[in-house]
């Protein structure tokens, strides 16, 4: 038997429900006000499906198109459409509906994301569309919104995007990349930053793919090339002192549901800055007594210092405020931007000056280049051993068993330390020149000895290994040299 023709026609919205056929099941509520938007502005472009209604004589259910008819009717209880206003449907026979109905939802082709925003921006910015009249861009963004049913600020994301660097825009459309990922690198405007960054994900690509263009990682490498109102360094100068020094600013519209403002001018405001950090740095420095101020660099990490001027050198001081002013008279002072950005503080180095090389006279310290680095690690290390043994016995004391040379490699003991369970209580004791000295001989037979210990597992293990054999411990560097902590004598 033959089906009868699908019919187009016209029914009121009034007369129209949905179908408890349609397949649609969930979402069908999301953004509906948006596409009552688009309707509104430029009709119903797709007929709604529907068919005779069984238990509602005169009416017609809805088969495919629920969230058209549910944006139409929010248009009616807006005053914004008749609610007999005439529906451009097609009437098909109800044993279809259910196919209709799935064929819909299954057919729909989402537009690829590249095409989307390079269609926004051609209505947007392009001659040939009803918005070239307006002269207005912000106009334009919102008469454009309006027509297609989307916020401003979904308009203006698309624009974005259509602004990033060709090869990503190519990557987005060639799906090399996510929406996500390419809304991470439209976060930054400039396309050489853009770039570098998306060229270093894209080498990861043919190894590790699944690590490569990962939103996450790619906003930590942008972070730094643009600063955000609330960075320290801008607080610290001020927006005002930014934008009248020539700075520009952008929009992130991809930080969150708000806008916020960046500078995109880092090396402007690293400038701006340090020159603010070195004048209050000098007034606190002249004002305590110091020869002048430097200032670590306002970008660096915490413990970073300023290139050390000819003549100086750096040391380090607990409270140098608190040095003499004999000292401080010659010398320079280190500052740093504290981590709030509200002012400098003093640091711990501090720069003092160096006796001048009479002529003829040779530099104390060696040049770095030709050094025997190995002569000296050997020397530093049996005056080490020397200096332990000249150390008083604690063996017959209460000091036996509770004591511990430290490793070698601190440079810096903590007054108390707490470790594994154990509290560690730092005590110094002086130990005679003299006393070192006679020792040297004593450690350097205990140094050779180490080594040659050291030098025989370490033959060992290699043979072993050349043999071919397995389950070889490796040698603990505690028998190659004295960095670990051992009980003292």
């Amino acid at each position: 038997m033959n089906q009868p023709v699908p019919q187009n026609n016209h029914v009121p919205l009034n007369k129209l429900i949905l179908s408890p056929r349609n397949v649609r099941k969930t979402n069908g509520d999301d953004d509906i006000e948006s596409l009552a938007d688009s309707i509104a502005s430029k009709g119903l472009l797709q007929n709604l499906v529907v068919s005779e209604s069984v238990d509602h004589p005169g009416k017609y259910e809805v088969d495919a198109g629920g969230r058209r008819l549910r944006a139409l009717q929010l248009l009616s209880r807006q005053k914004r459409a008749a609610k007999n206003m005439p529906v451009p449907v097609q009437i098909i026979p109800r044993d279809d509906a259910l196919e209709a109905s799935l064929a819909e939802n299954l057919q729909k082709v989402a537009m690829n994301p590249a095409d989307e925003v390079e269609a926004f921006h051609a209505i947007v910015y392009e001659g040939s569309n009803p918005l070239s009249a307006i002269n207005n861009v912000p106009t334009r963004i919102a008469n454009c919104a309006r027509r297609f049913g989307r916020t401003e600020r979904y308009v203006e994301q698309r624009l974005r995007l259509a602004a990033l660097a060709p090869d990503i825009l190519d990557a987005l459309r060639e799906y090399r990349i996510t929406i996500e990922a390419a809304r991470a690198y439209a976060s930054h405007p400039d396309h050489q930053v853009q770039l570098a960054v998306f060229r270093k994900e894209d080498a990861k690509a043919a190894s590790q793919p699944e690590w490569s263009h990962r939103p996450v990682s790619i906003r930590e490498q942008l972070a730094g090339k643009s600063y955000p109102l609330d960075h320290r360094l801008v607080r610290y100068i001020g927006l005002d002192s930014y934008v009248a020094a020539g700075g520009k600013t952008e929009r992130d519209l991809f930080f969150g549901d708000e806008d916020r403002e960046l500078l995109i001018d880092t090396a402007l405001v690293r400038k701006l800055a340090t020159e603010k950090a070195l004048e209050e740095a000098r007034v606190l420095a002249w004002d305590g007594g110091w020869l002048d101020a430097a200032v670590a660099p306002v970008d660096g990490p915490y413990w970073s210092t300023p290139k050390t001027p000819d003549g100086f050198k750096e040391d380090w001081a607990s409270k140098p405020a608190e040095l003499p002013l004999a000292e401080k008279t010659s010398a320079i002072a280190i500052y740093r931007l504290n981590n709030d950005g509200t002012g400098v503080e003093m640091m711990c180095h501090w720069l003092k000056p160096v006796a001048p090389v009479e002529p003829g006279q040779q530099d104390s310290s060696p040049p770095a280049i030709g050094r025997d680095w190995a002569a000296e690690a050997r020397e530093n290390d049996i005056r080490t051993i020397a200096a332990r043994l000249a150390a008083p016995k604690v063996a017959g004391t209460a000091l036996e068993g509770r004591t511990f040379w430290p490793a070698k490699h601190r440079g810096w003991i903590d007054v108390i330390e707490e470790h594994e369970g154990r509290v560690f209580v730092a005590l110094m004791v002086q130990v005679d020149p003299a006393d070192l000295e006679e020792h040297l001989a004593e450690a350097t037979a205990e140094y050779e000895a180490r080594a040659a210990e050291a030098a025989e597992k370490k033959r060992q293990a290699q043979a072993a290994r050349d043999a071919g054999l397995q389950g070889v411990e490796s040698i603990d560097p505690a028998d190659q040299d004295t960095d670990s902590e051992e009980q003292v004598a």
